[in-house]
């Protein structure tokens, strides 16, 4: 009895494999997860004197520019000035506006390169230009746009008034900026991420000592940052 009631169970198992595979079981779709990344737009946040602003838009306007490395006034002539600078280097600077209707934040990423590793489209750009937004920390810039000796950051905030991380781009004056003026200020990438349509984000927190055209100062806290950054960002 125990043989044939052993025989029935294979019989049994036969059928329901034989049953299976004329039936097979039906997997539900993976349903993939969309990245809410996918839908962020540039957006800039800070706090000065107790106060916190925020500035956001859905593209930013964006802009690079080439600037002589290491300059220096080589001569004065009926008051033009003369500057030369490292003719073997480019400072290359990309810059991101994010505005709405009471200001204007410019935050610009600044890195000298050798011109052996950069390429000439409009102007000479990086040939890895995503190494400018590596993760990491970054020292703000106080000579961007006179000596131009520094890699970093640079930060403009305009409304009523401007106030920026670094000093004046004249070389009328001296410079207006101490080289502590940024001692205990901070900008940080804290992301750079590559998403599935090909756009990349990029995230930073920072504080900063801004100071206008008098050198009157405000310090800014709690900064954040997101640039969304499409390809033909980058094309310059």
């Amino acid at each position: 009895m125990k043989f044939k009631h052993l025989i029935g169970i294979a019989i049994a198992l036969f059928f329901f494999a034989a049953c299976k595979k004329n039936n097979p079981v039906i997997e539900p779709p993976v349903i993939q997860k969309e990245d809410p990344l996918e839908y962020a737009h540039d957006s800039v946040s800070y706090s000065i004197d107790g106060k916190t602003y925020s500035t956001a838009k859905y593209s930013s306007i964006s802009g690079a520019g080439n600037y002589q490395p290491n300059s220096k006034v080589d001569s004065i002539v009926k008051n033009a000035y003369y500057i030369s600078g490292n003719k073997d280097s480019v400072l290359y600077s990309k810059r991101f506006a994010i505005y709405n209707d009471d200001r204007i934040v410019n935050v610009t990423f600044i890195k000298t390169y050798s011109k052996n590793v950069m390429r000439q489209i409009l102007i000479l750009v990086p040939n890895d230009v995503y190494d400018l937004f590596k993760v990491g920390s970054r020292n703000y810039a106080l000579d961007f746009g006179r000596d131009n000796k520094q890699n970093g950051i640079a930060i403009s905030i305009s409304d009523k008034d401007t106030y920026k991380t670094f000093g004046s781009d004249s070389f009328r004056n001296p410079p207006t900026l101490s080289p502590d003026a940024q001692k205990e200020s901070k900008f940080e990438v804290i992301s750079f991420r590559k998403l599935k349509s090909g756009t990349y984000v990029l995230e930073a927190k920072f504080n900063a000592m801004l100071y206008n055209e008098m050198n009157a100062s405000k310090k800014l806290e709690n900064g954040y940052l997101r640039l969304v950054i499409h390809n033909y960002d980058l094309i310059l």
